[in-house]
């Protein structure tokens, strides 16, 4: 058949995200012997007009569209993604017959719900190489869709119980066919790379362990090198980006694979999406510096014991404070990411959480991200609370920005208490921020021109420690936000 796969993913937010989920897919349909395009929005500069073309150019059968968020998950500057992919839909109809399946990790978190958002006529949850592929092959003998495992169909009855397969392993994206790597390496973007699925964590809020499962499954060291090896001989991405969920869980595969690239010298730069403080160790950043790593991700959510646990975030903040310790002696940068106003939030831990970024990570190699209210997300244990205290309803629609925030403080509050620990630590990025934006793309794009490697997000301590900037950055009051809030 012939197939149109769309990326319909335009947030642009601290990097540019290739297609990584959207590849494996497309490479999967390929080897299942159909005619396999791709049009992808981030990078196409007119939205419409790319899709229009494709649409015209290849005359799909099927149109799958990729989904990548919901929304931006800022509960002070809600922007949802939904609304544009309903409107690619249209397109779709407009131009022809084809068949619409929607898909990607914001489809994995709404599962059949989805289809209230978007009209499309099918929708595959969980890993796509095998369901979309299984898809394609019944709509193409005029087979029956229901018994698909992933497959949901829109109007269909008895579809509740086709949960995804698991995949017992995988192999490469094979990324570099499908995208456009000069357009993303202009943007900053950083070449994504998969060394596990799965996470068996329990944060409340977290969606991943419905996307991938609860189990890990992981490649060999050798095999994810050979993957980094081929792409940087053929695409010569400036930066690798490990984006499992958790890269450093288990400790000893994380370590496997910095020995494996080490060993191989292959003089690459990496960055890492996800760093758990649980398996954070000494041992484990000098591997990661030997490999290559400019900079990571950490992501406690708080530095209270009470948030901590109310959380379920399966560490203490004496584990939050060895990893600060850890990543300033390590020389790596970090962009550490916290969340005030979750449940049992109260003034008291917030203070204890901010006095933390205050002390510990005022340094020009740290970045602080900070967001208010839990964005609460289907078939998780937030939900399930929410649900529990009468929040909200069995038919509740999740597309629409749900946050929950403690009722144990005022989110005003915290927003006068960000304000002073950014007069202590600049190198805070508040959700609620408003006025940056301008000075963060002429930042970015003097970067591209001075040839600095992505990410660019490794800067932004030094850009806001810049004057007047430090003196105009501003915040968007709560009264003016208009999302749901819990």
């Amino acid at each position: 058949m012939r197939v149109l796969l769309v990326y319909a993913n335009k947030s642009r937010d601290l990097t540019a995200a290739p297609p990584i989920g959207l590849s494996y897919v497309a490479s999967a349909a390929e080897v299942a012997g159909h005619d396999v395009a791709v049009v992808d929005l981030l990078v196409a500069g007119e939205g419409e007009g790319a899709l229009r073309r494709a649409l015209r150019a290849h005359r799909p059968e099927v149109v799958g569209i990729s989904v990548r968020n919901i929304d931006s998950c800022s509960k002070q500057r809600p922007a949802s993604q939904v609304g544009d992919v309903k409107r690619h839909i249209e397109l779709v109809r407009e131009s022809g017959s084809a068949r619409i399946v929607v898909g990607g990790p914001a489809v994995s978190v709404l599962g059949p719900a989805v289809f209230e958002s978007l009209p499309a006529d099918f929708a595959v949850v969980g890993e796509g190489e095998v369901a979309f592929p299984a898809l394609l092959r019944a709509l193409q003998s005029g087979e029956a869709v229901r018994g698909i495992p992933g497959v949901y169909e829109r109007g269909g009855s008895g579809n509740g119980g086709n949960g995804p397969d698991r995949l017992p392993g995988f192999g490469r994206s094979g990324m570099e066919r499908w995208i456009d790597w000069q357009a993303y390496g202009r943007r900053g973007g950083t070449w994504a790379i998969q060394t596990k699925r799965g996470c068996p964590m329990h944060c409340v809020y977290c969606a991943y362990p419905g996307i991938e499962g609860a189990k890990l499954r992981c490649r060999t060291p050798r095999e994810v090198a050979d993957e980094i090896e081929h792409v940087a001989a053929s695409s010569r991405p400036r930066t690798f980006e490990i984006v499992d969920s958790t890269f450093n869980l288990p400790t000893s595969h994380a370590i496997g694979i910095c020995d494996e690239i080490a060993r191989r010298n292959l003089r690459v730069r990496l960055t890492a999406t996800g760093i758990n403080p649980l398996g954070v160790t000494g041992e484990l950043f000098r591997a990661m510096r030997r490999a290559g790593f400019r900079s990571m991700m950490i992501s406690p959510d708080a530095a209270s014991d009470t948030t901590l646990s109310a959380l379920d975030k399966g560490f203490t903040v004496r584990d939050v404070r060895n990893t600060a310790r850890l990543a300033r002696a390590s020389g790596i940068r970090s962009a550490w990411f916290f969340i005030l106003g979750g449940p049992g939030e109260t003034r008291e831990t917030v203070d204890e959480t901010l006095r933390f970024i205050e002390s510990e990570l005022c340094d020009p190699r740290c970045v602080t991200i900070l967001m208010t209210g839990v964005r609460v997300l289907p078939g998780t244990a937030m939900a399930a609370l929410a649900l529990r205290d009468g929040l909200v309803t069995r038919d509740h629609d999740y597309a629409a920005p749900t946050f929950y925030v403690s009722p144990n403080v005022e989110e005003d509050w915290i927003v006068a208490r960000v304000q002073r620990a950014l007069a202590k630590n600049p190198g805070i990025v508040y959700a609620a921020e408003q006025g940056t934006s301008k000075a963060e793309r002429w930042f970015n794009a003097a970067l591209r021109t001075l040839r600095f490697a992505p990410p660019y997000w490794r800067y932004l301590p030094v850009l806001m420690r810049m004057p007047p900037l430090a003196q105009v950055r501003r915040y968007v009051p709560p009264e003016f936000a208009n999302p749901r809030t819990l």
